[in-house]
């Protein structure tokens, strides 16, 4: 039986600029595809658990005044951030015409993010699994404005059969934000153009047009792509779901290792 999940764009959110972002481009995929948009918070359990601890403690952003870190005032953070994402959320959706939902989880939020990665078709990351205090901007409340993603559209190109999908997808990307398409190929073992690299090549010219772009030669690593994605200043990474980047590790650096926005394929 077909999931109902391949209708929908998965979206995980938190109120980080790179969520904002990503929110941004996830709606464009769902209206462009027609599709729903399907958000989630996860509540880190593990945050959870630390404001259990007697002695842990919390830094106040303005006042840096130290205090006693208690679990209400972490859950009843958590319910006011997860607020704030579901309104920018609707109204990023109603604003499109798009059908939408969202969902709050609990747990450790890479493991909840990798298990509902597999049922979707396409997944958008905007949030961190480390948690963390924001800048003073993007405190819900605070007025923060969405960034203006200007860097380049960066799409790993593995020689896989979704390959193809991946570069169209980001070739699009690249041409509605009028920025340059910069194509990660990956080197065979002894340095040189792989199979998947030639591939790349010849699709890119087919697919580019007249728009900027280039292409590039890495190992296939995710500690690898993380480096040239920040060297990039990438504005947004689309990448396929295999070559590990659906395992623990790669997610992880997806999540974890990348500022911007991260489109997955599967």
């Amino acid at each position: 039986m077909t999931s109902p999940y391949k209708s929908k764009i998965l979206l995980a959110l938190d109120i980080s600029p790179r969520s904002r972002s990503a929110l941004e481009i996830a709606a464009a995929l769902a209206g462009a595809l027609d599709v729903e948009l399907a958000g989630i918070f996860v509540e880190d359990v593990n945050l959870l658990r630390l404001s259990g601890l007697p002695f842990a403690r919390e830094i106040g952003l303005l006042t840096a005044q130290s205090s006693a870190l208690s679990r209400p005032d972490v859950e009843r953070s958590l319910q006011r951030e997860a607020a704030a994402v579901q309104r920018q959320l609707a109204e990023t959706a109603g604003r499109r015409r798009l059908r939408w939902s969202f969902h709050v989880a609990r747990g450790q939020v890479g493991a909840e993010l990798f298990a509902l990665a597999g049922e979707f078709d396409t997944v958008v990351i905007g949030k961190r699994a480390r948690a963390g205090a924001w800048p003073l901007g993007d405190i819900p409340g605070a007025g923060a404005t969405l960034p203006q993603g200007g860097g380049p559209v960066v799409v790993v190109h593995d020689g896989s059969a979704g390959a193809l999908r991946a570069l169209q997808l980001a070739a699009k990307l690249a041409r509605d934000r009028g920025v340059e398409l910069r194509v990660l190929a990956i080197v065979d073992s002894v340095g040189g153009l792989s199979d998947g690299g030639a591939q790349a090549r010849a699709q890119l010219v087919a697919e580019a047009g007249e728009q900027a772009y280039s292409l590039h030669l890495f190992s296939g690593t995710s500690r690898e792509l993380a480096a040239l994605v920040r060297q990039a200043r990438a504005g947004v990474l689309v990448v396929m779901g295999n070559g590990g980047l659906r395992g623990g590790a790669g997610f992880a650096t997806l999540l974890n290792d990348i500022e911007c926005p991260v489109v997955l394929l599967e």
